[in-house]
């Protein structure tokens, strides 16, 4: 009888089974207003490109929240991938879960004066085993993470190609194609944002030209912190404080107060607030503001939330403070 041969199969040549492999999404959405909210959600992930899938639904998103001149909310998020991703919840520890194979963490936060969101995005991918792996990608910035979604999207198009081609399966060709429209989607906004970045490089290569100017010490110079400069904040809380103050140079009087705010530690934008505001009062109204605010009295201020950065005379280091531009003012019969 002829003897028998048996092959040698070696570990790194058996196929892992990836039927339960999983992939979690955490979201955090920092709303203008000051509301944070979290979403936690998983995707089946038995195919190798699925990071590529999810990353290009989020730079989707990312564009489509340019596109619109909208900033992100929970819900909006939520309901957009919804419709391109049967996500489930997701309410375990990713880390201590084998299932998970790959997590994306991402921040997104309010539209800037470019009219892009703040973004942040980390991916973790991780595979136990003897001939494992484990990778983490940190890419802060709207144009870092999408073109890490183009990346991963393009390599998993290419990929989808080539077995299309060799296998002749439908749907591998029905992923392919796509792929290809996802691809086609995240190249665009990538070269939106592109070109914002193309145009940022210009303004601080024109600004370098230039010396920056230095403030003498004694001064002080103002910028808003909002970026829509018709919009205006609203603020609660008891005055705590009073102060007048003479511009040497223009005669103007202003009237300084502080409040003790209602509104917790964060303003339109995400701004860092103290837990005492310091508001000014200039022109025609200062007078009034004057003879009519007391410490103590409860108000409701209306106007703009202002940094202030200044050199001292007698410590000419430059420091920044936020302070309230206010445009209306009156007392707060509620309390």
């Amino acid at each position: 009888m002829p003897a028998t041969t048996t092959s040698t199969v070696y570990p790194a040549q058996k196929q892992r089974d990836t039927s339960n492999d999983l992939l979690v999404l955490h979201l955090r959405i920092s709303e203008r207003t000051g509301v944070v909210s979290e979403l936690t959600m998983s995707a089946p992930a038995p195919h190798l490109d699925a990071i590529g899938w999810q990353l290009a639904h989020l730079a989707a998103y990312v564009g489509e929240l340019h596109r619109a001149g909208q900033d992100p909310t929970g819900a909006g998020v939520y309901e957009f991938l919804c419709a391109r991703t049967a996500w489930a919840w997701y309410p375990w520890q990713p880390l201590h879960d084998a299932r998970v194979t790959c997590q994306l963490d991402v921040l997104i936060g309010p539209l800037d004066e470019s009219g892009w969101p703040a973004v942040s995005l980390v991916v973790l991918e991780s595979e136990d085993g003897k001939f494992g792996f484990s990778r983490k990608r940190l890419r802060p910035g709207a144009a870092a993470a999408v073109g890490v979604a183009l990346d991963e999207i393009a390599g998993a198009h290419s990929s989808l190609c080539s077995r299309a081609a060799r296998e002749g399966d439908a749907e591998t060709a029905q992923r392919r194609d796509e792929a290809e429209a996802l691809l086609a989607e995240v190249r665009e906004v990538h070269e939106r944002l592109r070109g914002r970045t193309n145009s940022e490089g210009v303004r601080k290569a024109r600004a370098a030209l230039h010396e920056t100017p230095v403030h003498e010490p004694g001064t002080s110079r103002f910028e808003q912190l909002d970026p829509v400069s018709e919009r205006l904040e609203t603020f609660t809380g008891r005055i705590a404080q009073i102060d007048s103050r003479t511009n040497a140079d223009t005669g103007e009087t202003a009237v300084l107060f502080t409040v003790e705010h209602e509104q917790g530690r964060a303003g339109t934008g995400g701004v860092e607030l103290p837990a005492r505001l310091r508001c000014t009062v200039r022109g025609k109204a200062a007078a009034a503001a004057a003879a009519d605010l007391a410490v103590g009295r409860h108000v409701i201020v209306v106007g703009r939330l202002e940094m202030q950065i200044y050199r001292s005379k007698e410590q000419p280091i430059p420091r920044s403070l936020v302070t309230f531009d206010v445009r209306a003012i009156s007392p707060n019969l509620a309390v």
